[in-house]
């Protein structure tokens, strides 16, 4: 078998797991993050799309990145290159990620300040 396609499905593979195990764990911490402030339902279904947009994301990154020749000398050295860029992708996209649930968070948080507010000077006047 010819050694570049071994080097293609060796990439996609740990990077396809390694994509898996970062959304995942985005998943679930992205969804206590969300139910601070919305109900359950609600919470999954915001961290699913954001999720999704994740895995798009992530996965297309690597699609692109098992494409391009990097200039190294050897087969493992190309693999071990482009994993760490991959990995340094997806501690990216893992933080702009949670930037993005964060932000949800926070307006919703704000949201809810405000309506208390507002009905607490109704109740004053």
């Amino acid at each position: 078998m010819n050694t570049a396609l071994v080097s293609y499905f060796v990439l996609l593979i740990a990077g396809a797991g390694l994509t898996v195990a970062v959304g995942a764990i985005l998943r679930r911490s992205g969804q206590a993050m969300l139910e601070e402030v919305y109900p359950g339902p609600r919470a999954a279904g915001l961290v699913r799309l954001v999720v999704v947009g994740f895995y798009l994301v992530a996965l297309g990154v690597l699609a692109v990145i098992s494409t391009v020749d990097v200039p190294v000398e050897g087969v493992a050295q190309a693999i071990v290159t482009k994993l760490g860029v991959v990995l340094l992708i997806l501690g990216a996209v893992y933080g702009i990620t949670l930037m993005v649930l964060g932000r949800l968070r926070d307006a919703r948080r704000v949201a809810e300040l405000d309506e208390e507010f507002n009905a607490a000077m109704r109740a004053k006047s």
